[in-house]
């Protein structure tokens, strides 16, 4: 590995925790039969931007000297903050995913008999698994030393999640009407409201 430092590993580890948790639903997932799908060329798009900026650039990053010009030292305070976001992000995309269970999609996509979701994290926040991903992302910002490479994945991802969520809400609105209004009025989108 090109780059070997202690954060750089963290980085790595909390790279292969999120694609043991994400990969075999992925997978899954494409073997499930689709209702709706609403993939376009912009959601396309998007989830390239998401990888290159969380596979790709990491890659070239670690294994080449292609980003080297771009590289500082982390400060070993913002290292361990990334590795606590990091930490968290894992657990909270894990727990995302044990509470959606078949009904997870990568895509903007529904399922045969698709039900909504709202119990365990889903009965406080509406779309964990974004929160999940962008602790993850600022992990990243926070563990990699490189100015290009560092901000690459929450980039990538803020991108995909404004050009996605009002699509997403309006989708789920149109398929699951009123309990889905309903469940809009009692939780908010990334973190859980203060108060019932």
């Amino acid at each position: 590995m090109h780059h070997a430092g202690f954060f750089d590993i963290v980085f790595v580890v909390m790279f292969i925790l999120f694609a043991l948790i994400r990969v075999p639903r992925d997978l899954g997932n494409k073997r499930a039969r689709h209702v709706e799908s609403r993939k376009g060329a912009i959601e396309k798009f998007c989830l390239l931007l998401v990888f290159t900026g969380f596979t790709t650039m990491p890659a070239l990053y670690l294994f080449t000297p292609w980003f080297d010009a771009a590289d500082f030292t982390v400060d070993p305070r913002l290292g361990w903050l990334g590795a606590l976001v990091g930490a968290t992000g894992v657990v909270l995309l894990w727990m995302t995913h044990r509470d959606l269970g078949r009904e997870f999609s990568q895509t903007l996509e529904l399922k045969e008999d698709h039900r909504l979701v709202t119990t365990g994290l889903y009965s406080r926040i509406r779309h964990p698994m974004y929160t999940a991903i962008f602790l993850v992302a600022i992990a990243q910002l926070l563990l990699i030393g490189n100015v290009v490479v560092a901000p690459a994945f929450l980039i990538g991802f803020t991108i995909l999640y404004l050009a996605r969520i009002g699509h997403e809400e309006q989708m789920m609105l149109e398929h699951f009407g009123k309990a889905y209004k309903d469940y809009c009025l009692r939780t908010h989108r990334l973190f859980p409201a203060l108060r019932k």
